[in-house]
């Protein structure tokens, strides 16, 4: 893809991981490479958004780029909405919490166009005040599969978007089938959300986004390996190419 100026940068957040190099483990910053396919599909540049021990670093970041997608990972501590890790709760990196806290607090205050995805939307709900079930399975009735146990990345269950949504201006209202990888869930929903889609079955949240922004949105599946999920990349980047104009 060619860089233009009318070509938004996009910072993708990572996952803190220790892969082995020279007989030994190291820490590396990691992002999947389908974010990045994405993101170049839909017209932008993606760099990457290392976990910085300084959380107030963020906002430096955040000064060189257009937009910003927070990506899946591990669970968020849950210290961050007060209250103790439950027994399912799985690996987790405080450093990476602490830091993507500050990155969304900060991002939803300039008004940056913001996609969460997974984890991502939960972390966008907890550091806006809402919380999350720890665990799916042992904290509610549900009775729908949201870790499916499929081969592949086809669509898994079904989900219900609001009508006048903005996620609904990508992907159309009502139902849609989505895939599902997670075991815990939006619950409260924090300070100036809106509950943009719910699962078919059991109710709980599968989206959220802040009404009064362009874009600012967070959704539990994962849009990055559904091709017909296009619209949500494409409406991301061009709320970041807005801004790339609207700051020129």
């Amino acid at each position: 893809m060619t860089a233009t100026t009318d070509t938004p940068v996009i910072g993708l957040t990572a996952r803190t991981m220790r892969v082995r190099s020279s007989n030994r483990l190291r820490a590396v910053e990691a992002v999947g490479r389908t974010f990045v396919d994405a993101l170049e599909a839909a017209g932008a540049r993606a760099v990457l958004l290392p976990n910085s021990s300084v959380p107030a670093r963020a906002a430096g970041y955040l000064d060189l780029v257009h937009g910003v997608v927070l990506t899946g990972g591990d669970d968020p501590h849950p210290s961050l909405f007060g209250e103790a890790p439950h027994p399912k709760v799985e690996t987790i990196d405080e450093r990476r919490d602490r830091f993507e806290v500050a990155l969304i607090r900060e991002a939803h205050t300039r008004g940056l166009p913001t996609l969460g995805v997974c984890r991502g939307a939960q972390m966008m709900n907890v550091a806006l005040g809402g919380d999350i079930f720890q665990d799916i399975p042992s904290q509610t009735d549900s009775t729908v599969g949201h870790v499916q146990r499929t081969l592949d990345d086809r669509p898994w269950h079904d989900v219900d978007i609001e009508v006048g949504s903005r996620l609904a201006t990508l992907l159309g209202a009502g139902v849609r089938r989505v895939n599902s990888y997670h075991h815990q869930a939006c619950r409260r929903v924090g300070k100036g959300l809106a509950v943009a889609a719910k699962t078919c079955g059991d109710g709980l949240i599968e989206a959220l986004e802040d009404p009064q922004m362009p874009y600012f949105i967070g959704v539990q599946w994962h849009p990055e390996l559904e091709p017909d999920e296009s619209a949500i990349w494409t409406g991301l980047v061009q709320a970041a190419r807005d801004r790339l104009h609207s700051a020129s």
